[in-house]
């Protein structure tokens, strides 16, 4: 399991590379550097994974490849 911690921006512009099925995970860059987003309760946002995009990029299909989509039904 990842570890989560508070995103705060350190660049000007956020790009979404891209987002999982429902939304809950984004494999997201800024400066450089490539990270998994989550919005966390209360509309703050998370990021685990942050430095280069083969990190960053194995943690976003780890995650998205185990979680349950919200727009499913169960």
């Amino acid at each position: 399991m990842p570890d989560w911690s508070p995103w705060h921006p350190r660049a000007a512009r956020l790009r979404v590379h891209q987002t999982s099925c429902c939304g809950e995970y984004e494999l997201a860059a800024e400066g450089g550097q490539y990270f998994v987003l989550r919005q966390a309760e209360g509309g703050s946002y998370v990021e685990t994974a942050r430095g280069a995009y083969a990190h960053a990029a194995q943690t976003y299909v780890d995650l998205t490849a185990q979680h349950r989509c919200r727009r499913r039904a169960s």
